[in-house]
């Protein structure tokens, strides 16, 4: 499995490089892959498209900053921001012997062995996916599939500002909360060893070894160096 890690990257870029890399798997001209980066201030809605759990009007919540994004996956709206960690894998369900419900349950494992790594206890909750802490979300998950190659992914709370979550009904669930890696040790870990840890996790739970790039992906040609940084920008 090839695993880009790729700093910060807005939305728009990582829809796209998904969406090319998906096509290209389903093709078998790559193999699996994996990105692993941060957005910039990011409000993403699922395929539920309940708009009144965005608590603001739209045009407000860009003039702050906050790109706010219709997306294919499954699920409600989230939240994505810098010292959030962000993991789109694109993987080959029956090459990997994985149903789509499956392959949810595998990343809340993966989540689950980077938490034991802090010692703290990941939890699944019946009927809401992602990982938890008690009553307190941890982990957003949620997939695409395209013919067999999954698509989008988890967002694991390293060290957001959890005060952004306010303005939405984080996955449409009100009775809950959310955490963060930070909140719960009482200090901030460090990204690239969280990065490392889930690296680590895909490599076990899958039975694959993982080539680490820290450079962006390139379609259609060689990859080159991330020197520059991502494009970033606001749509809605």
């Amino acid at each position: 499995m090839q695993v880009y890690i790729c700093q910060e990257v807005d939305y728009e870029t990582a829809l796209r490089w998904q969406k090319e890399f998906v096509e290209k798997r389903k093709k078998g001209e790559i193999e699996d892959s994996l990105f692993l980066l941060e957005h910039p201030p990011t409000y993403t809605m699922g395929s539920n498209q309940k708009w009144e759990h965005l608590l603001y009007p739209p045009d407000e919540l860009k003039q702050q900053g906050f790109g706010i994004y219709r997306c294919n996956r499954g699920g409600d709206i989230t939240y994505h921001g810098p010292g959030q960690l962000v993991a789109y894998p694109m993987i080959h369900l029956r090459e990997a012997e994985l149903t789509p419900i499956g392959f949810v349950r595998l990343l809340e494992q993966m989540v689950c062995d980077v938490l034991s790594f802090y010692n703290i206890e990941g939890q699944r909750k019946e009927g809401y996916p992602g990982v938890w802490i008690q009553d307190r979300k941890i982990c957003a998950i949620g997939i695409g599939v395209s013919r067999g190659v999954t698509f989008h992914g988890l967002a694991l709370n390293v060290q957001p500002n959890l005060t952004h979550f306010q303005n939405i009904i984080p996955c449409g669930l009100a009775q809950f909360g959310v955490t963060s890696l930070a909140k719960e040790l009482g200090y901030a870990p460090d990204m690239s060893m969280v990065q490392q840890q889930l690296v680590t996790a895909f490599e076990r739970n899958l039975q694959v070894t993982c080539q680490v790039r820290h450079h962006q992906p390139t379609i259609g040609g060689d990859d080159h160096e991330y020197d520059q940084g991502a494009k970033k920008g606001i749509i809605a």
